[in-house]
């Protein structure tokens, strides 16, 4: 378990032993996050117990849908773990990601209201999560993929677009409303929440990451479909994801966030990749490519923006 380890411990560790002076109706964290951290607050104050209750019910939602969406759950563990620094951060939304991965069991048994109820508990972590209720329907929805294609360049094009407009109209909205839009739309609070990538760093980078899956489950589609209908489903998701990802990014990267509970199925399309290499061989040198890949990834993050919050990696024993 960590201690005083990354960007976020300073708040969440704060708030933890400030939370019983704060009444229930004036917490601005969402409910769920909020009940768990008063309920553990109240049995027995310690912040380490509620961190490890926190990645238990991470752990819990996380495992179960990895194992029943993934065909090889290894590969999909190995590469999120290398995108989410192995999972160490107990934050509200990656437990909320959690939750909503899970809840995509129930769109495949076409059973809407525990889906929904997911979706409600999810959104009590993280209130962004209430965008994937879009998911019901997207899961289904039937594209061609020159169609996603299209559709996918055309964001780009409406995130330059909405730009423009959101600078014109910005002028004219409530005072509160505008003072928020202006701290998300300043350079100053971009750069602080993104460190020194910068805004071309990040888009080049968003570019590479997410064509390389999107244009590799294209290029597979036909293969992985015809034995595995379910990529389908999974293919929306990603795809929706990173529509919202390119319709938000020139106007402030903190609104990317918004795509995160659809960017993880990435790693389950990842791994149906490897479901249709026949050649024992040539998976072999699949998989060393993609833990090079991996490598790479993760050496980037430790070595890019608050590289210090990480390493070195500091437990409580």
């Amino acid at each position: 378990m960590r201690f005083e380890t990354g960007t976020d411990w300073k708040n969440y560790y704060d708030y933890f032993y400030a939370v019983g002076s704060i009444p229930f109706e004036d917490d601005l964290f969402e409910w769920a996050y909020s009940l768990l951290t008063r309920i553990i607050s109240n049995i027995y104050e310690n912040y380490n117990l509620f961190l490890a209750i926190a990645g238990l019910v991470l752990f819990f939602f996380q495992s179960f849908a990895i194992k029943r969406l993934s065909p090889y759950p290894i590969i999909s563990l190995l590469f999120l773990w290398s995108i989410q620094f192995a999972n160490i951060l107990f934050v509200r939304q990656w437990i909320a990601i959690a939750i909503l991965m899970f809840s995509v069991i129930y769109i495949e048994k076409k059973r809407f209201w525990p889906f929904l109820l997911l979706v409600a508990l999810a959104a009590g972590f993280h209130r962004t999560s209430w965008i994937f209720l879009l998911s019901w329907w997207i899961y289904d929805l039937k594209l061609s993929k020159k169609t996603m294609i299209i559709i996918l360049f055309g964001s780009i094009s409406f995130s330059v677009v909405l730009t423009k407009v959101v600078e014109l109209l910005s002028g004219g909205l409530g005072h509160v409303v505008q003072a928020k839009l202006d701290m998300y739309l300043s350079d100053e609070y971009n750069d602080e929440n993104n460190g020194d990538l910068g805004l071309v760093g990040i888009i080049i980078r968003g570019f590479a990451n997410k064509f390389l899956i999107l244009f590799t489950s294209f290029y597979l589609y036909d293969k992985i479909k015809e034995k595995y209908p379910q990529f389908h489903g999974y293919l929306n998701l990603y795809w929706f994801g990173a529509v919202i990802y390119f319709s938000s990014i020139s106007i402030s990267l903190v609104f990317v966030r918004i795509s995160y509970a659809f960017d993880v199925f990435q790693i389950i399309l990842l791994a149906y990749f490897f479901k249709v290499i026949e050649s024992p061989l040539l998976k072999l040198i699949s998989l060393i490519v993609m833990i090079c890949y991996l490598f790479l990834r993760m050496r980037q993050q430790l070595n890019g923006a608050y590289s210090e919050e990480f390493v070195p990696f500091r437990m409580i024993f």
